[in-house]
């Protein structure tokens, strides 16, 4: 028996109405892509209308670097664990040391600029005669000795400038030792009773300061702790005889004369590198080293007046 396709006049409205359903469904269809597509559209030319200010906002963003790396918790521990050790902290230069890396050339010993050829003219071999670079050398360690000798007449060793000299060595950062001069690692305060107050500018100095007063041939004593502070070290003045006084700027005078002969040393061997090379004539080199002897000669007398200047006022 064959199937029948012809629809009954009931099922016919049925089919307009899904046709009807279906053109709905197409005219839906459509406005949903025309709305997406204005969407779109609209999108777009925000998009474009906000480019240059995404672009700012990145560039922006590079020239503060990147991003702080969050920092990391440290692991708790326990009772049961090994304590943690830290790093013990190395004595460090002062941060008012205006001479910190050559501190070695502090007030005790040499001073740096003796030796510093960036502070003092080279000399010329075009002109062997001229001896501006011997007398520039000369000028640092007369400041130095100088001074020395002033502290000895007033207030004897004890004077503060003489004390604020002593050398002290401490470790700087990578272990190694660095000498400064006491006034930069404390201040020194005259006090009533005969005594004098060192304010150490940090508890870690205070054991070199203590080690470089007693081993010291000049003051030679133990200083002792304040009980009211902790950073400072007291030390008894002690009362020097003429005699004792006399022959300490012996002393330092007979210092003050070598360190001119080595100067004059160093310029010698200067004219006699310059006759090896064939600079400078040997005669010519002759006359020098006849010359330098008496800019020698001058300075030793100056020096000699100096001490016999410094002992009538005792």
């Amino acid at each position: 028996m064959q199937p029948n396709n012809t629809l009954s006049l009931e099922e016919r409205p049925n089919l307009g109405q899904g046709t009807e359903k279906a053109g709905n469904f197409d005219l839906y269809t459509t406005n949903n892509q025309d709305s997406f597509y204005n969407h779109t559209l609209t999108t777009m030319s925000i998009s474009r209308a906000n480019g240059p200010l995404r672009n700012c906002l990145r560039q922006l963003a590079r020239s503060e670097g990147p991003a702080p790396l969050r920092s990391i918790a440290a692991s708790p521990r326990h009772f049961s664990t090994s304590p943690s050790f830290l790093k013990k902290r190395k004595i460090t230069a002062p941060s008012n040391s205006p001479n910190s890396p050559n501190a070695k050339a502090a007030a005790g010993s040499m001073n740096k600029a003796e030796f510093d050829t960036a502070k003092v003219p080279m000399p010329d071999p075009e002109d062997p005669l001229d001896f501006t670079a011997v007398v520039a050398a000369y000028a640092p360690v007369d400041a130095h000795f100088k001074t020395q000798l002033a502290g000895m007449v007033h207030g004897g060793r004890f004077n503060p400038t003489n004390l604020g000299s002593l050398p002290v060595p401490v470790k700087d950062e990578e272990g190694g030792d660095v000498t400064f001069p006491l006034r930069e690692l404390a201040q020194v305060v005259p006090r009533s009773g005969r005594a004098i107050s060192l304010l150490v500018h940090d508890k870690d100095y205070i054991k070199p300061i203590m080690s470089a007063v007693q081993s010291s041939r000049e003051f030679n004593q133990q200083p002792q702790r304040s009980e009211d502070n902790e950073l400072e070290l007291l030390l008894k003045v002690e009362l020097e005889r003429k005699d004792d006084v006399e022959k300490r700027i012996k002393d330092a005078v007979q210092q003050w004369k070598d360190r001119i002969r080595n100067a004059r040393s160093r310029h010698e061997k200067t004219l006699k590198d310059w006759k090896k090379t064939g600079a400078v004539l040997p005669d010519i080199v002759k006359k020098a080293e006849k010359e330098l002897q008496k800019v020698q000669d001058k300075k030793m007398k100056e020096i000699d007046q100096e001490e016999a200047q410094t002992i009538r006022q005792l």
